[in-house]
């Protein structure tokens, strides 16, 4: 039997009952963990003094929005992350920093065992588990809505009969952090309807977006964006301010049907403002700055990257060697992008970078053009060789073939 457990704990249903089930049905101390990733209305001492009133043995809450920004999404960054070329990754990179936190923890404060509320149709559970059992293969992992059966009903009425008090949630599943929020059940879950108004929070629906155009800059280091506006700030708060900037555009929304690690198809609506922004500003400039075989072999990095990260293998040893990779070659992603944001679309207007690649004399077909034309006929003739002489063959072979029929 586990004598203290770690409970990732948000305030929630689902968390509070399961705080209060562990002292009854395990007689476990609990130690609760919640983490700020940057999720809205998150009142960190009210969620506290909550689960002290539940009887948790032991509190923690801890704000990590930097540590969220400063090594996980500037990853996500650097490989222009897009799960099924669609979706950035908003939940998935939040819950290695949680599962980090709570093997840390749980360590600190002699727990034997990290408990967490996902169901079981869902990809955290594996998220959670993999990446704990990775960092401490000691501990042991539970999940009592998965576990125990529960469900929604039962939930609330344990906590009538047991005197726990939950806010009712609407009617939709939602989870945010600072790269996104995202949003499922209810009417979501038949794509043959459209999104509801009443699924947006961040984003401008589509009929109420504004006609006026927003312009901004976004400059980049080797890779990340580290000005706004030409103002230099932590990514954290570019992020923050890109969120209400792009979603009062009405940029960032996503409608998205994708396949879950547990082999669910599962429709979701996804609110990315900032992280729609800066991907899309980064992609430019590195078609501004890499070579072709650069990014030709980028993108197949960055597809492994992005499952990896979506199926919960943030701490296999390969991401060390795709993310090693993936810091090299932004190293010479610098320079500045201007953008537009109208009528909920994004509009890249121009950019520049020390390190560009592009040559204007090389380029232009004016008078300033320093390109040797009399060079192209000998490479077209070299490129093409193979081919032309291949189908020279070939149609000869057809004709011979034909005759023996």
């Amino acid at each position: 039997m586990y004598k203290r457990g770690l409970l990732l704990y948000s305030g929630g249903l689902d968390t509070s009952v399961i705080l209060k089930m562990l002292q009854e049905k395990l007689g476990m101390d609990v130690v609760t963990l919640t983490l700020d990733v940057g999720q809205e209305e998150n009142d960190l001492a009210a969620i506290a003094e909550k689960a002290w009133k539940l009887g948790a043995s032991d509190v923690i809450t801890k704000n990590v929005k930097n540590e969220f920004a400063g090594g996980y999404i500037s990853r996500e960054i650097m490989a222009d992350g897009m799960y099924d070329g669609a979706y950035p990754l908003s939940t998935s990179i939040a819950r290695p920093l949680m599962s980090l936190e709570a093997v840390n923890a749980a360590d600190t404060h002699d727990c034997d065992v990290i408990v967490h509320g996902c169901t079981g149709k869902g990809n955290d559970q594996v998220r959670f588990e993999v990446s704990i059992r990775a960092l401490n293969p000691d501990l042991n992992v539970i999940a009592p809505v998965r576990d125990w059966g529960l469900n929604r009903d039962q939930e609330m009425e344990y906590a009538s009969k047991n005197g726990i008090p939950v806010k009712l949630g609407g009617k939709y599943s939602t989870d945010e952090n600072l790269w996104g929020r995202s949003v499922e059940g209810s009417d979501l879950e038949d794509p043959r309807k459209p999104i509801p108004a009443d699924a947006y929070a961040w984003v401008t629906p589509p009929d109420q977006t504004p006609h006026e155009a927003v312009e901004f800059t976004l400059q980049f280091t080797a890779g990340i964006p580290v000005e706004i506006n030409g103002v230099r700030k932590p990514l954290a708060k570019i992020v923050s301010d890109l969120n209400g900037i792009a979603g009062k555009a009405g940029y960032g929304a996503i409608d998205h049907l994708e396949d879950r690690v547990t082999g669910i198809k599962s429709r979701e609506f996804y609110e990315c403002p900032a992280a729609s922004v800066i991907i899309n500003a980064h992609r430019s400039l590195e078609r501004m700055t890499l070579s072709r075989e650069e990014a030709a072999f980028k993108s197949i990095i960055e597809s492994k990257w992005t499952t990896m990260t979506y199926d919960g293998l943030w701490f296999d040893p390969l991401m060390d060697h795709l993310n090693s990779f993936l810091k090299s070659v932004n190293a010479y992603v610098s320079g500045t992008v201007s953008l537009k944001l109208q009528n909920g679309n994004l509009f890249v207007q121009g950019m520049e970078s020390p390190y560009t690649l592009y040559n204007y004399e090389k380029s232009t077909y004016g008078m300033h053009d320093t390109f040797n034309q009399s060079y192209a006929k000998g490479f077209v003739e070299l490129f093409g060789m193979q081919t032309v002489n291949t189908n020279s063959v070939r149609k000869k072979a057809v004709a011979e073939i034909s005759k023996s029929f």
